[in-house]
């Protein structure tokens, strides 16, 4: 794989360059240190595969650079760098809302070199595959060599696949509780399903794999974005009907039941963490499924990995309902597709479905 690392920073521009080509991934790397430049090569190179995008940048910054950049090519996977600030964290959802596909946290201030390439491909390695590979079956499909996509297929061959749960029907499921999972790919998806939300009567949890502060700005924008109250989750909350609360970044949230009858209250820890990830899914959607007395309705939205699969599990043993991002609009099929293996959806739909069945299952 050829990548582009865009950056202004000539430390950063080395240090990202040689842990890529340390790795057995990308065999050659490009440099441009800032936006304009980048766009040149990329136009006059037509084999680059992936770029790397730092945000603050002279002549032209990052945010700029994607609007650019997403004029002549849809699909090339961008993964921005980002400080953890208010500032870098607006900027990143900006940027991700313009057609970046992820971002990783700029390298941490540490005179340990090796940690620092370890982490940088720790981090960048499994975007740049989950990506290319993506964008490969697209154009596997677009060449005539597929016919479907695996999303097409799967809801194509759906009332095929041997059923070891009855369905669940959405349109007459009525939920006490909407639980939400997402990761790569999950802010963008998050603001689209919100602005489409109409007043819900539950209470919503939601998992964004995001560090801290970045989820605390997402909460700002998605209450910006709808018609319910969004907040960055706090120890002790107490589930409102139309209230929805995000795990703040590096912190795993469950509900507890609270000392009235038929409200619970929301809990906080940093125990480890599950799936590679703090917080997870997983740890929310089980404690959901194994203290809360009501109807649960879940939905695992784009994402790498397989977080939320063991709690979709035990949602759906305790009778709630499950529904899945289809491939074609995520921009990565893991986390709905490892649902999707162990047959805990009762449907795949695409984002306007998603809300539509939304506002069916949770609204007013």
């Amino acid at each position: 794989m050829k990548v582009l690392v865009v950056d202004d920073s000539v430390v950063f521009r080395s240090a990202i360059k040689t842990a890529l080509l340390d790795s057995d991934f990308v065999d050659e790397v490009d440099i441009a240190a800032n936006g304009k430049i980048a766009i040149d090569k990329l136009k006059n190179r037509k084999d680059i595969d992936s770029i790397t995008l730092d945000l603050e940048m002279p002549v032209m910054d990052g945010v700029e650079t994607i609007k650019e950049i997403r004029k002549f090519d849809k699909d090339i996977p961008i993964i921005i760098f980002s400080a953890q600030n208010i500032t870098a964290a607006n900027k990143t959802l900006e940027a991700l809302q313009m057609g970046a596909n992820d971002f990783v946290s700029k390298i941490a201030t540490t005179s340990d070199i090796n940690e620092n390439l370890k982490m940088i491909q720790n981090e960048l390695i499994p975007r740049f595959k989950a990506l290319t590979e993506r964008n490969a079956r697209r154009k596997s499909i677009l060449s005539g060599k597929s016919t479907l996509s695996d999303s097409q297929m799967v809801t194509n061959n759906f009332s095929s696949v041997t059923a070891t749960r009855v369905s669940a029907n959405f349109d007459l499921f009525r939920s006490d509780i909407l639980c939400i999972a997402s990761s790569t790919g999950g802010p963008d998806m998050l603001m689209k399903v919100f602005r489409g939300l109409k007043e819900l009567r539950v209470p919503v949890v939601i998992v964004q794999h995001m560090p801290p502060v970045f989820t605390t700005q997402l909460a700002k924008t998605l209450n910006e974005l709808s018609p319910n109250t969004v907040v960055e989750a706090s120890i002790g909350d107490i589930l409102k009907p139309g209230h929805c609360y995000l795990a703040p970044g590096d912190y795993h949230m469950t509900i507890k039941k609270a000392a009235q009858p038929g409200q619970y209250l929301l809990a906080l820890d940093q125990s480890e963490k599950v799936c590679f990830v703090r917080p997870a899914a997983d740890v929310l959607f089980k404690s959901v499924a194994q203290r809360f007395d009501g109807k649960i309705s879940a939905f695992v939205f784009t994402g790498m990995g397989n977080d939320g699969a063991d709690g979709c599990d035990q949602i759906k043993d305790k009778g709630g309902i499950v529904g899945v991002q289809d491939e074609e609009s995520c921009v990565v099929w893991g986390m709905p597709r490892a649902v999707y293996e162990r047959n805990a959806q009762d449907g795949i739909f695409t984002p306007e479905q998603i809300i539509e069945k939304i506002n069916l299952v949770a609204g007013k």
